[in-house]
């Protein structure tokens, strides 16, 4: 089990993806409010068209710089965006085999630099 910091705008998606990622065996965080000392994690999933999931994926590679980030989106890559780090970007709509991919995935590259 990993926990996860979740940083979705639209409630609707948070809350599918909170029960997407807690069916996988996670715990989940939701990312709330301006960004202040988020909990440590094993992973950030977040999707980077709201500047708070934007100014919390800074926080967090200043409090834990290796934290594996995965981009989930309906826009296409963004480059200024992608210069946080992420390690993966999951287009919306996406299956759940893909969102379970993508978290095993970046645990497992975490795992890896660790």
């Amino acid at each position: 089990m990993a926990r996860i910091l979740l940083g979705e705008a639209d409630p609707d998606v948070r809350r599918l993806l909170v029960h997407l990622l807690e069916g996988l065996g996670h715990e989940v965080v939701v990312l709330a409010g301006p960004p202040g000392v988020a909990p440590r994690a094993d992973l950030m999933l977040l999707e980077p068209a709201s500047p708070s999931c934007v100014a919390h994926a800074r926080r967090a590679r200043q409090l834990q710089p290796s934290l594996p980030i995965i981009c989930v989106s309906i826009l296409p890559e963004d480059a200024g965006f992608l210069a946080l780090g992420p390690i993966d970007y999951l287009a919306k709509p996406f299956a759940i085999d893909d969102l379970r991919d993508a978290v095993d995935r970046a645990l497992d590259h975490s795992q890896q630099a660790a």
